[in-house]
């Protein structure tokens, strides 16, 4: 039976070093390929079995490539690697269906069991990753539901919330957008009715505590800002 290819993209060196190390001391697999950023990872990725690709890349994210990789080429198997505590982040990540997730504190304890697993067709989470999604349920939840609520809006709808997010006034969106202050504030009504905000106040305050999650939604739709 041939070696499983592997492909390990990762900016860091030592991260890349230490992963083929280890995954070429294991029977059965080879790391044949390398890349330190997302566009490199792409060009490889036609000449592996498996990739482990770090969340974090320059050029492009792991979750841009990840998204590629699984409309290009379905069949490959690919595990996201990360350090990073944003929930944000990590829901959009597991959103996107890898094949494996692991926090890269616990890769060398894990990584063969994770390589057999998804080798079998099996999906594959680390134990502090599951620990970390349990133990901030609630907050991903609430993110989750904001996320959910924001991709009811309309496109204009969502380009004016991202303004109201950067504590723009109705009379600065309306100059931006080309618009008439009073259609500004009827969009903004209609906001608030949608996502179930009372206060026109409150709006101006939930859209900048999420910009983060409108700036996804725009992103993930496809929008132009």
């Amino acid at each position: 039976m041939k070696d499983i290819k592997v492909l390990i993209a990762d900016d860091h060196y030592i991260v890349r070093l230490g992963l083929k190390v280890l995954i070429n001391s294991f029977d059965g697999y080879h790391v044949t390929e390398e890349a330190q950023n997302g566009n490199e990872a792409l060009d490889f990725i036609k000449n592996v079995d498996i990739c482990f690709l770090d969340l974090e890349m320059p050029e492009k994210n792991g979750i841009e490539v990840l998204d590629i990789i699984k409309k290009k080429y379905p069949f490959k198997k690919v595990v996201l690697l990360t350090n990073t505590m944003d929930i944000l982040t990590l829901i959009r990540a597991r959103d996107y269906k890898p094949d494996g997730f692991i926090f890269k504190d616990g890769l060398h304890e894990e990584i063969k069991v994770c390589l057999d697993q998804i080798s079998k067709g099996n999906y594959y989470m680390s134990d502090n990753c599951s620990v970390f999604f349990k133990r901030h349920a609630n907050e991903v939840n609430e993110v989750k539901n904001i996320y959910s609520d924001l991709k009811c809006l309309t496109k204009r709808e969502l380009l004016i919330l991202s303004k109201i997010s950067k504590n723009k006034s109705t009379s600065e969106i309306a100059e931006i957008l080309c618009n008439s202050p009073k259609t500004i504030d009827n969009h903004r009504t209609n906001i608030a009715k949608k996502i179930d905000i009372s206060e026109y106040n409150n709006l101006q305050a939930f859209a900048m505590q999420s910009e983060r999650i409108v700036l996804s939604v725009i992103k993930d739709l496809g929008y132009d800002q």
